[in-house]
């Protein structure tokens, strides 16, 4: 079993100057995130560490997420930041300090229409006198009605203000204003309660989206690899398949057979760092060769065709080069697409194996477009060897 905890994030989003930060240090117990008077200290997204929770799925590790603020002035960029962030949570503390304004109500909703698990915490109460913290915090529940839950709004003062009176040395007393101890001790209650008793679909969802995330973030990597190994396929083909059209002597095959195709292998595998041994480079080729042999048998046909062709001297070797070289780039072509599904699968054919996938890739391969650029590339070593002194030696009688 495993006993990893599952980790969550809380994020604090809200509007500027409501005392996220302040609200997460008083929720971490310590002095996690720099705080000033001044609207937008935060100005980029960053996670703090909260705490551990046990629940009846397992244990989590809760971390508090950092935001810039919303609705300051040209802060677009650092608003879009904090939305991008509270979206990618698993559950948001939507803060202000104030009745909401139609866009950090409109906020809320797009949260909630997302799917998001939302609390709501009215900031800065030390400032208020209980009269008007009971309306704000009325006035809250009644625009959020539907949204969040009456319960999850919840009141705290972070970072309160307190007077106190003291006295100086000549007996006269004055007014100091300090800091008091942080009142959020009903919203830490409140959020663990609420992760709690949603920890199945939490856990679920916070599962889901890390799985996601790997996924986006390795498919850009996966798709440079597969393209690098489409090309070293493409070459590697090409490559043998040119040789065999141009090599005088027509029965030898350099890529219809698993000694060409131990080398499609071998170079492939090389691109996604698998280490064959001769062995399993062999019994690989084989495979390829027996599956290629049962389902593109009309691709060999043309290779052998080719090959016998070019008994034919001067036009009849031509161009018996040419249908055997692009019968066998063709094939060398699918085969390597095959090839690349089952590296790329983590050596795996797929449903229905080998003859399956051979059979899907060249229903959707353009041989057409293929077979033209095989032909002109041929046509281009052809006309190579005609003008090189052992053209002109087997044109006369020569093996």
């Amino acid at each position: 079993m495993n006993d990893a905890p599952t980790k969550l994030d809380v994020a604090v989003y809200g509007i500027i100057n409501a005392g996220k930060s302040s609200l997460i240090n008083a929720l971490a117990h310590r002095q996690a995130r720099a705080t000033g008077p001044i609207g937008g200290t935060t100005d980029e997204v960053a996670a703090e560490d909260w705490r551990a929770l046990t629940a009846d799925v397992g244990p989590f590790s809760l971390r508090l997420i950092d935001t810039p603020g919303i609705e300051e002035v040209a802060g677009h960029h650092r608003a879009d930041l904090a939305t991008d962030a509270a979206k990618q949570a698993d559950l948001v503390l939507f803060v202000t300090a104030e009745d909401l304004t139609a866009a950090a109500l409109e906020a809320v909703r797009e949260l909630h229409q997302a799917g998001k698990p939302l609390m709501v915490a009215l900031n800065k109460t030390d400032l208020l006198s209980p009269e008007e913290q009971t309306e704000v915090l009325s006035a809250l529940r009644t625009k959020l009605a539907g949204t969040v839950a009456g319960d999850d709004v919840v009141a705290v003062a972070a970072a309160p203000i307190v007077r106190e009176k003291v006295e100086g040395p000549d007996g006269t007393f004055h007014v100091v204003t300090l800091r008091g101890e942080p009142e959020v001790s009903d919203l830490e209650d409140r959020l663990l309660a609420a992760i709690a008793a949603a920890a199945p679909e939490l856990k679920d969802l916070a599962e889901a989206s890390r799985r996601v995330a790997g996924a986006l973030k390795q498919a850009p990597e996966r798709q440079a690899k597969r393209a690098r190994a489409e090309r070293v396929a493409d070459e590697t083909a090409a490559a043998l398949a040119v040789a065999l059209a141009v090599n005088p002597i027509p029965a030898l095959d350099l890529l219809t057979a698993p000694s060409g195709l131990a080398i499609l292998v071998r170079r492939v595998a090389g691109v996604y760092d698998v280490g064959l041994n001769r062995e399993a480079v062999k019994d690989l080729a084989t495979e390829l060769f027996h599956g290629g042999r049962a389902v593109l048998w009309g691709t060999l046909v043309g290779v052998g065709v080719g090959g016998a062709m070019k008994f034919v001297p001067g036009v009849g070797h031509v161009a018996g080069a040419l249908t055997q070289g692009t019968s066998a780039g063709l094939f060398g072509h699918i085969v390597g697409r095959a090839l690349i599904d089952y590296f790329d699968r983590g050596q795996d054919w797929g449903e229905g194996g080998l003859h399956a996938l051979l059979d899907e890739i060249a229903k959707r391969t353009d041989r057409k477009a293929l077979t033209k650029g095989l032909a002109d590339r041929l046509r281009e070593q052809l006309e190579e060897v005609k003008r090189s002194p052992r053209w002109s030696w087997k044109k006369r009688g020569g093996v």
